[in-house]
């Protein structure tokens, strides 16, 4: 069942006054991300995220990673966007039976020299979501391939708690060719706290170390042509209730990027990026209506802001639909759209102040 809308944690703690009063975090299914949730990262410079330290294990502990820095001298350039949907909204959703949510990321355009257009592509990772945790099932681009065994990518621990698992993973590169990673994993829930981000948010968060070490194989007709492994990788993450991906990631293994490894980090650019499909809460903590949703052939958006909005409205490709600029009340006229899901934005200059999901039935 579908969030109708994600909590937003905020709390102004003066880091001098700080009390030993926190809680500790209880993570469970409805902490993982709901179809319609747009997931939205910060990277952190390369230079800082390299020699970042993860901090003490243990109770109650205070995390200050406030003064983490973007990749790419601003924190828009620095983004990294997933968009949560139904599997069956994927173009080959049949060759993943147990998927239930995917995410969607890295469109590309390219011209069919079938159609003759240009058409967008995306890349799908599939998940299996239920009560162990958020399992990653199987890729659908660039080759469409499921696991023999699955990554527990976001195991649902309480502190104390650890979890081995291991993930085979077969992936296609030629018809006589295939790479086999065999992954084996240690999950831990080694300490829960505090944690402070340049979002200027403070959170309860309950952090799950992951160690992970890779068998690299590369099959040619059955025969073993390469071997590779790679040891001491690992996956720091802290987790705060309703948000669906972590307040912070300190990563280096197979699940971040390929080998060689290094380790990078990043973070929530909000902690209410989350969409309901009534209103939504956003960054400026101000309410946007929106009316009716599900609707038939137009919909309304008011936005309650002293200055206009961008308002941009995009398909499930991610293809921008729709754009104009917005002072208060807007009606959006959609005979011409197809049923389904559609996301919006809201942007003041290039800030992302709102966004959101809207369904034409």
């Amino acid at each position: 069942m579908m969030k109708a809308q994600k909590l937003v944690l905020v709390m102004v703690i003066s880091l001098f006054s700080y009390t030993t009063t926190m809680a500790q975090i209880v993570l469970d299914i409805n902490d993982l991300p709901d179809v319609g949730d747009v997931q939205i990262s910060v990277k952190v410079d390369s230079t800082q995220g390299l020699m970042l330290q993860p901090g003490n294990s243990g109770n109650n502990v205070l995390w200050d990673f406030s003064n983490l820095l973007p990749c790419c001298g601003t924190v828009e350039s620095s983004l990294d966007t997933m968009i949560w949907e139904e599997h069956t909204s994927t173009p080959n959703a049949a060759v993943f039976p147990l998927s239930n949510i995917v995410n969607k990321e890295n469109c590309f355009i390219y011209h069919s020299h079938v159609t003759h257009v240009d058409e967008t592509d995306c890349y799908y990772n599939h998940y299996i979501k239920d009560s162990t945790g958020l399992l990653y099932y199987g890729l659908e681009y660039p080759a469409k391939s499921t696991f023999n065994n699955y990554w527990n990518i976001f195991p649902l621990l309480t502190y104390g708690d650890s979890l081995q698992h291991t993930a085979t993973i077969h992936i296609p590169i030629s018809p006589d060719s295939v790479r086999v990673y065999h992954i084996d994993y240690l999950s831990v829930a080694d300490a829960w706290g505090t944690v402070v981000t340049p979002t200027d948010t403070t959170v309860d968060a309950i952090r799950i170390y992951t160690t992970e070490t890779v068998f690299d194989t590369l099959y040619v007709n059955g025969i073993v042509q390469q071997v590779s492994n790679y040891v001491g990788n690992y996956y720091y993450r802290w987790y705060t209730k309703n948000l669906g991906f972590p307040v912070l990631e300190i990563a280096k293994g197979m699940q971040t990027q390929q080998p060689p490894f290094f380790q990078k980090v990043s973070y929530a650019k909000e902690l209410n990026i989350a969409i309901g499909i009534i209103d939504n809460t956003t960054a400026l903590f101000e309410k946007i209506k929106i009316y009716p949703n599900p609707f038939d052939n137009n919909i309304t958006i008011v936005q309650p802001f002293s200055k206009s909005s961008e308002l941009i409205i995009y398909n499930v490709k991610g293809e921008i639909i729709y754009t104009t600029n917005i002072s208060s009340q807007h009606i959006v006229k959609t005979e011409e759209w197809n049923e389904g899901i559609y996301f919006y934005q809201l942007r003041q200059g290039q800030e992302i102040v709102a966004t959101g999901k809207i369904i034409k039935r």
